[in-house]
């Protein structure tokens, strides 16, 4: 994808970690005189709802955050005062530690043994950083268990810095580079904004784990974490599970929208049906999020997916000659992509008796769309008869040889 594309398609993935780490900037410098008074509260009621809405959009890894760290900061009032800075300090390091590891993580219930499994660990690490305090905080404290083994390597200005960490320095670092390791590798919303809690958690660390920066910490992820929520239960409303791109109920949506100069094609995926009967459901799948990748970036419109092997692309504007040009080389991009079967080298589950469907290894096939588009007029001003004029273009289409592009006259 082309830098300014990508920039363009992060911000928009990232805006609720902006907007945190926005206000944990604003609460911090305080440009502007801010009342910290409500914030204790307001943060255990965010950190709340961001837990409830977790678990009940079965989003494991929001639900494992919100609760560890809505769990930390009720327990926080309870720490011997002698031993508080210490436990805050590694306790952050594991809170951070987690948040890392629960990123690697599919989601799922957490009302299960997974969520008992995950509740079990929390116990056992809270016992355990308390034993550790106990037997030999001090020591620990104080001990810089990089200094000795790398005493002896050219590492130039990064040397003295590394030998000088101590085991929470080095939680906090481990807990950075692999929460940015996954969010790279595997890039959603939610590991995004994962990510930006475990810097939260750092920032909280180098500027000193003081009152009022942890009451900063707990009011921002909390925004964080339940505006998270609010977007996954958006995206199970509103976008189409399998090929990613916005669904039907969204196109409705959409329509609200419209002023008075707009044009709606139909896409539809040539013998489909025949694709699925030779090849499999599988490979069906995989030709549905082929196609929706190359409407969604080609095709010049909003694309959603209408049902089946159906899309809809919305363009706004007079200029229905522009969006023909775009629908005829997304086309041309659909039908000279060489979809390779997949399967081949993946495990696969014996039937007896039967023959795996969808096993076609490196195999390249070839599709191709048929491509329907109306626009507004004086004739036809409401979206559904606009739909309506497309899909008779798409016919049009479809008798004419398909493969191509036909725009209602």
């Amino acid at each position: 994808m082309p830098l300014i594309p990508q920039i363009l398609h992060t911000l928009r993935q990232g805006w609720a970690p902006v907007l945190a780490l926005g206000l944990a900037g604003a609460l911090y410098y305080q440009p502007v005189s801010i009342d910290m008074a409500l914030a204790p509260r307001l943060a255990m009621l965010l950190l709340g709802a961001a837990l409830a809405l977790g678990v009940y959009f079965k989003s494991s890894r929001l639900a494992f955050v919100a609760g560890q760290l809505l769990a930390g900061f009720v327990l926080l009032e309870q720490l011997p005062s002698s031993g508080r800075p210490w436990l805050v300090t590694n306790g952050l390091a594991l809170v951070s530690l987690n948040t890392a590891v629960v990123m690697g993580l599919r989601d799922r219930s957490i009302l299960s043994g997974f969520g008992l499994l995950l509740a079990v660990a929390l116990a056992a690490e809270a016992f355990g950083l308390m034993s550790l305090y106990r037997c030999c905080g001090a020591s620990i404290a104080t001990a810089t268990p990089l200094a000795a083994p790398i005493s002896g390597l050219p590492l130039g200005p990064l040397g003295p810095w590394l030998a000088g960490l101590n085991w929470s320095d080095l939680g906090f670092l481990a807990a950075a580079v692999t929460g940015a390791a996954v969010a790279i590798t595997r890039r959603d919303p939610v590991n995004l904004g994962l990510l930006s809690c475990i810097l939260l958690i750092v920032s909280v660390h180098v500027l000193g784990a003081a009152a009022r920066t942890l009451l900063i910490l707990a009011v921002c992820t909390g925004v964080l974490l339940a505006l998270l929520a609010l977007r996954s239960a958006y995206e199970l409303a509103f976008r189409d599970e399998l090929t990613g791109i916005p669904s039907r109920r969204a196109y409705s949506r959409y329509l609200l929208t419209l002023g008075r100069n707009f044009s709606i094609a139909v896409v539809d995926i040539d013998y489909f049906k025949k694709l699925n009967d030779r090849h499999g459901h599988q490979v069906g799948d995989q030709a549905l999020r082929m196609v929706a990748g190359k409407i969604a970036r080609y095709g010049g419109g909003r694309a959603f997916r209408y049902g089946g092997e159906e899309f809809v692309v919305v363009f706004r504007g007079r200029n229905r000659e522009g969006a023909e040009q775009s629908l005829e080389r997304m086309r041309e991009k659909i039908a000279a992509y060489p979809m390779r079967i997949r399967g081949a080298g993946r495990p696969h589950r014996k039937a007896a008796g039967k023959r795996l469907r969808g096993r076609g290894g490196s195999k390249a096939i070839k599709t191709s769309v048929s491509v329907g588009l109306a626009s507004a007029s004086r004739d036809m001003r409401d979206p559904e008869q606009v739909l309506a004029a497309a899909d008779k273009a798409l016919y049009r289409a479809k008798r004419g040889g398909r493969n191509r592009v036909c725009a209602h006259r």
